[in-house]
């Protein structure tokens, strides 16, 4: 089936889900994003993601266009009209963009009367992009393209404005079709992927980048509560080469697949197993959390189209 997409409050086809050149989102990238999914069809910490949108927009100096109950609104009108027609044990991933809308001629030109662009849909998780690497890991292949720094701009924002993840997963393409673009700081320390936060293993304690230089994902958090009530350690930490290279376990962080296990880092030994017993414990505490086996519903519906 394909996606229930709303722009303004108004659902829209596909074809017709359009904005303006003018819109500051395409002119100038200023667009921020946040994406969530469901698990037995209620979405995940879309509280906390809300939060972080809110405060994105206003780190950018930025009037909030919109109140949280107008963005939860927003949000839940495609996700509840996408779940009434799939099945009770599928889910769906929902993403919201809001930009500040639409200037013309000249984007320099002030214009408080500016009305935001809401552009909001929810569609079927891409299960059958990362479902095999629950059992296999995916490769994760560190880029020459370093991470924007967060003196430029920060990276606890989440935003449109990508360019380097861009360049970064085209070269990364080269070396591996199916793996990840992993990314450094300037000075060398582990940030995290184009679309994931990242954590090591080494002797049963959990490592992770600081909040410093990478976006502080919802999943990231959730991990590390569930590290504390499974009594795993965690630190936050930089880590740079010779962390990885020592490492017993890796996996990513991210809304969609919530857990998935590394297999390898750049041209270092496999990891095995896959996933580690670490690795497998979170995921497993992540599953019993939410009430869905998130590896058995990847798989039941990995065939079941994107869009």
């Amino acid at each position: 089936m394909e996606g229930k997409i709303f722009l303004n409050g108004e659902p829209v086809a596909a074809e017709q889900a359009r904005i303006s050149i003018f819109d500051l989102g395409f002119l100038y990238g200023v667009t921020f994003i946040e994406a969530i999914r469901t698990f037995r069809h209620k979405p995940f910490k879309l509280e906390e993601h809300l939060t972080r949108l809110i405060r994105s927009f206003r780190a950018a100096g930025l009037k909030l266009p919109l109140g949280r109950e107008e963005l939860r609104a927003a949000v839940m009108r495609p996700v509840n009209a996408y779940l009434s027609e799939i099945e009770e044990d599928n889910d769906c991933w929902a993403c919201i963009n809001v930009t500040p809308g639409e200037t013309f001629p000249h984007p320099m030109v002030r214009h408080e009367d500016m009305k935001p662009t809401v552009a909001v849909y929810a569609v079927a998780l891409p299960y059958g992009e990362y479902v095999e690497f629950y059992w296999k890991g995916i490769r994760a292949v560190i880029s020459t393209v370093r991470n924007i720094p967060p003196q430029s701009l920060s990276p606890r924002m989440k935003v449109r404005s990508r360019m380097h993840y861009f360049m970064a997963n085209a070269e990364t393409r080269k070396a591996d079709p199916k793996a990840t673009t992993l990314l450094l700081d300037l000075e060398g320390n582990l940030t995290e992927s184009s679309g994931a936060n990242i954590f090591l293993v080494n002797d049963g304690v959990l490592y992770t980048p600081t909040t410093r230089n990478i976006l502080v994902g919802i999943s990231r958090q959730t991990v590390l509560e569930l590290a504390s009530e499974l009594g795993i350690p965690a630190v936050e930490t930089d880590i740079q080469l010779l962390d990885i290279r020592n490492a017993e376990e890796a996996f990513f962080t991210t809304t969609s697949y919530c857990i998935l296990p590394i297999r390898q880092i750049d041209r270092e030994p496999p990891l095995e197993p896959i996933p580690g017993p670490i690795t497998a414990r979170l995921l497993s505490a992540w599953s019993d959390m939410v009430g869905v086996d998130i590896v058995a519903q990847a798989g039941k519906f990995r065939h079941k189209p994107t869009h």
